[in-house]
């Protein structure tokens, strides 16, 4: 396999480059319609290394009330980013949050978190009585999966849902706002289970096409904090009927900042080069959290020792209470129904219930015994527990096998160390903003990111790891960083080998929340114990837990490359684990058709360096067509929801 080398270098240094040198456009790494910098050009991006992409609610509160305008008098766009459109959940996100409806909220909320018991199902009524439902008067709804700014296209191995959006489909989108050249887009968002999630990926996508800071915001916060420092929100849906579209193109803006993402042939090459784990490179895995929990099947239905178990994993076992696989449910004699997330966790919506519960706040590993006596939870040696627990992330998304890349940073360690969640970064518990600059310095130093080193953010489809992109770059002012939008949707699929029966295909998992936010926002629990494997150069692949395993009996060449491993992520992840295939499950591994080794378009033999995207986005000259009317995307429903 052929490779050409192509350095990359932070994104401040590019732009200092080109704004001292005032070289031509095309030598910046960048596309552009015109030849050279021009004064125009110069004043639209003389703020870049000053500007703050972070916008306060006050502030956007004083612009709404000058009539949509910046104190210099620029016109102000507020677009309200959420991701579904309608065919994910039982109304678009448009229909639900952006127009501020509780009662579809609930529905989406019971079909997407699994209960009406969800902390995210239950906290619905509580916003809506404080009139925090709803969007900003003027805003604007940005539905992620209409597939203008995240599409399926490929780097070269493969093609991968969620990626950047083309030059066409961004024009195409912008120019549906009516978004002019001048104009500041700030960018907020009505959901409150997903805290900036779709804001920052649209930020990163628009910035990652040429838009200025001066010229492009977040809105700290989004419409919580917006709401909680004086503005008002709106109910009911609006549409893009009235809005007069613009002609504004991406050729317009003197750069692209096509350096702010990672490719899969970059990643590889820092994987191979071991720049991923002797410390060369920061790579985050940004996944919420990346930690399912295995429990043993030593006892019954009453809680009784039985020799072998019976065939429930413990977690499932509660005296007094039966167990609905089918609804998740778990109902005694008095008539009292739990879901799981209510039977272990301390849920202030359940101030009456005295089930024995433990918190996800706990260090690992667990002391046992300040657990419900029912509970036993399964770690890499029964006989040993002191090893901590098994920490295997796994994904949301469509993939053929869980783990993580080789070197990568979990977002929350095993034990009591460092933790850098969702709910930690944000201010969750109160207005939704970012943490100080200092409080997310001192976080992320403690799980050893300094900023010293490259970093690269990556998660299921990108959305998640936008909003570490945003914070470490944007907030604490880190000089290098990238984002892999491929994330485990692409690299989760690159599979040169497969498994020939269920030893290493991971239990069907259940998720189950606590009191939402919460410095864990979820965990996923396993049916029953597992084992998974680990890559060594020498050895291949290893069982990880039981060393009597001979791993080649159990897994063969194959998969979406058909045996070839040019392109194979599997032997350059760690923690491994299959997921199902359509003829290999049992009572524990259920296959889920889509999600579990769904249908992929690769392309094993390609022979190039795996950067297509930024070749054919470095190169984008405007649309094809005279008019710019390309067709439109199709929207698309994603696997799992989210942006």
């Amino acid at each position: 396999m052929s490779k050409r080398a192509r350095p990359k270098i932070s994104n401040l240094y590019a732009l200092c480059a080109c704004l001292i040198s005032m070289l031509l456009l095309w030598g910046c790494g960048s596309g552009g319609s015109s030849d050279s910098y021009t004064d125009i050009d110069a004043e639209y991006y003389k703020n870049d290394a000053t500007a703050s992409a972070l916008l306060e609610p006050e502030t956007l509160i004083s612009w709404v009330n000058a009539g949509y305008r910046t104190e210099s008098g620029k016109r102000v766009v507020i677009l309200d980013c959420v991701p579904n459109p309608a065919g994910v959940y039982p109304y678009s996100d448009v229909e639900a949050w952006f127009a501020g409806d509780a009662d579809k909220i609930k529905t989406n909320m019971a079909a997407q978190y699994g209960s009406t018991g969800a902390p995210q199902y239950l906290m619905i009524d509580t916003l809506n009585a404080a009139g925090l439902l709803g969007h900003i008067p003027g805003a604007l709804p940005s539905v992620s999966h209409e597939g203008y700014e995240v599409t399926a296209r490929d780097d070269g191995p493969m093609l991968a849902d969620h990626q950047i959006g083309t030059g066409s489909l961004i024009d195409q989108m912008i120019q549906r706002f009516g978004i002019q050249k001048d104009d500041v887009v700030v960018l907020t968002t009505s959901r409150y289970d997903y805290p900036g999630f779709c804001s920052s990926r649209l930020w990163w996508t628009l910035r990652y096409w040429g838009f200025a800071k001066d010229n492009l915001k977040v809105l700290n916060g989004g419409n919580k904090a917006y709401k909680m420092a004086g503005g008002t929100l709106e109910q009911g849906i609006v549409t893009l009927a009235n809005v007069t579209p613009s002609t504004f193109s991406v050729t317009d803006l003197a750069q692209r900042f096509t350096d702010m993402r990672t490719s899969i042939g970059d990643l590889i090459d820092m994987v191979d080069s071991g720049a991923t784990t002797n410390g060369e490179v920061i790579v985050l895995d940004a996944r919420q959290p990346p930690t399912p929990f295995y429990f043993t099947d030593v006892l019954d239905e009453t809680g009784a020792a039985v020799a072998g178990g019976n065939g429930v994993g413990d977690i499932y076992e509660v005296p007094g209470y039966t167990y609905d696989a089918s609804t998740g449910a778990f109902t005694n004699p008095d008539g009292v129904t739990l879901n799981l997330s209510q039977m272990l966790f301390n849920d202030p919506h359940l101030a009456t219930q005295r089930i024995p519960s433990f918190s996800m706040s706990t260090p690992l590993p667990f002391d046992v015994a300040t657990a419900s006596p029912w509970i036993r939870f399964h770690w890499r040696d029964d006989a040993d527990p002191s090893q901590g627990a098994v920490i295997l992330p796994i994904a949301a998304k469509p993939a053929g096998f869980d783990g993580i890349i080789r070197g990568a940073k979990l977002v929350k360690n095993g034990g009591p160390a460092w933790n850098v969640t969702i709910p930690v970064v944000t201010n969750a518990t109160t207005n939704t903003k970012y943490a100080s600059k200092d409080t997310l310095i001192a976080a992320f130093a403690a799980a050893g990111i300094d900023g010293t080193k490259p970093i690269v953010t990556y998660c299921n489809s990108g959305a998640l790891a936008s909003i570490y992109y945003f914070i470490l770059k944007e907030i604490c002012e880190f000089p290098n960083v990238t984002m892999y939008d491929g994330s485990w949707q692409e690299w989760g699929n690159l599979t040169a080998y497969e498994p020939t029966d269920t030893t290493f295909i991971r239990n069907d998992p259940t998720t189950v929340f606590p009191s939402y936010p919460a410095g864990i926002p979820s965990a996923a629990i396993f049916k029953g114990k597992n084992d998974y494997l680990e890559w060594d150069a020498t050895d291949g692949f290893t069982a990880a837990i039981d060393e009597t395993l001979t791993a080649d009996d159990h897994i063969t060449t194959g998969g979406s490359l058909s045996g070839n491993a040019a392109w194979d992520t599997v032997h350059r992840s760690e923690h491994v684990i299959f997921r199902a295939t359509a003829d290999l499950n049992d009572d524990l591994h259920s296959y889920t058709d889509g999600v579990d080794w769904p249908d992929t378009t690769t392309y094993p033999d390609y022979l190039g360096f795996g950067d297509e995207i930024q070749d054919e986005d470095d190169s984008y000259a405007g649309s094809s067509s005279s008019t710019g009317d390309d067709e439109g995307p199709t929207a698309f429903v994603p696997s799992g929801g989210g942006c």
